[in-house]
């Protein structure tokens, strides 16, 4: 097994931009009614904006930081850091999706799951060489699975 290098796709940073410009003018235009006068409602629909997407860069963020970073021959690291030997491999796990009003199942998330309890993921919608990854996991010598989540 070689060196390979996960590929993050900049559509997910491109809308977090987006969605913050979005929610930091509302917020904005929000607070500003506030010259007119003191009134909940807009410090109430401010803070709500915010907290939104707050929560959702939280999620982003976790997504990204349990991530795969890059697989080498001994093994792989996270985007946080953590790397894991291929010794501790458990088992491969394909979480299996149903799209909304449809009957089409897709891989929402892999994990790869090691025996110290940790795993590491590998979100095929958010890497931009999803299909070089996927065959280099499908590769890996141990237990494959699927779960309908």
């Amino acid at each position: 097994m070689n060196r390979l290098e996960v590929k993050t796709s900049k559509v997910t940073l491109i809308c977090a931009i987006l969605l913050g410009l979005f929610c930091i003018l509302m917020a904005a235009g929000n607070l500003s009614q506030l010259k007119y006068g003191f009134k909940i409602g807009p410090i109430i629909w401010a803070l709500l904006a915010l907290s939104i997407f707050l929560g959702l860069i939280l999620l982003v963020r976790r997504g990204h930081s349990r991530s795969v970073k890059v697989f080498t021959e001994d093994g792989l690291t996270r985007n946080d850091g953590v790397r894991f030997s291929w010794t501790d491999l458990s088992c491969v796990v394909d979480q299996i999706h149903q799209k909304a009003g449809s009957s089409i199942d897709y891989v929402w998330r892999t994990e790869i799951q090691f025996t110290n309890g940790q795993c590491a993921w590998f979100i095929p919608s958010k890497v931009a060489n999803s299909r070089e990854v996927r065959q280099y996991i499908d590769a890996l010598p141990c237990e494959h699975k699927e779960v309908r989540v």
